[in-house]
């Protein structure tokens, strides 16, 4: 709107003044709505040229060999989870049996542990199931395996001052004669 416009109407300067000051508020809310129109125009091409990029650069993205690459290590991470299990299993199984011949007064863990039917032996919750009776037989088998309990047992020698006369006789064989 113009002035002129106004003033051509008889209108007086007060309202005309009037008139032009809600115009120029009216025009000022306008131009600051197109500005951020505007703005929010710029951005909104800047993301539509980053997103055509990338369109662009997944395009010449092999994404099989991505999904296979991701379910590769997926594989390999679930093999050293397991492994990883076993071997905590393994080592919590040997200090348990190392820990229950220990208790059964073996002699040489080792040894022992070489004659048990390791097949036959299951960790369940700290205690090695199949064992005693294993140990029993080899007890049984291979006492000496073990160290006794309580007295030890005393095997009597041979008397060295009995003549039974097996020495005379060897000694006249190998042509020594008697000792007295």
């Amino acid at each position: 709107m113009e002035r002129e416009y106004l003033e051509g109407l008889k209108l007086d300067n007060d309202t005309i003044d009037k008139i032009m000051a809600e115009h120029d508020k009216d025009i000022d809310g306008l131009k600051q709505q197109v500005s951020t129109l505007e703005t929010e125009k710029e951005s909104l091409a800047g993301q539509l040229g980053e997103a055509n990029r990338q369109i662009e650069d997944f395009r010449d993205t092999d994404i099989e060999g991505i999904k296979q690459a991701a379910d590769d290590w997926k594989t390999k991470a679930e093999a050293a989870e397991a492994k990883a299990k076993a071997d905590v299993e393994k080592l919590q199984f040997d200090y348990a049996l190392n820990a229950a011949l220990t208790g059964s007064r073996a002699r040489d863990t080792r040894a022992v542990t070489a004659l048990l039917d390791m097949e036959g032996l299951k960790l369940n919750n700290g205690e090695i199931v199949g064992l005693k009776d294993q140990l029993e037989r080899l007890k049984a088998e291979k006492e000496f395996l073990f160290e006794g309990e309580g007295i030890p047992r005393i095997v009597k020698g041979t008397n060295n001052n009995a003549d039974t006369g097996g020495t005379d006789a060897l000694r006249a064989a190998m042509g020594l004669g008697k000792k007295e």
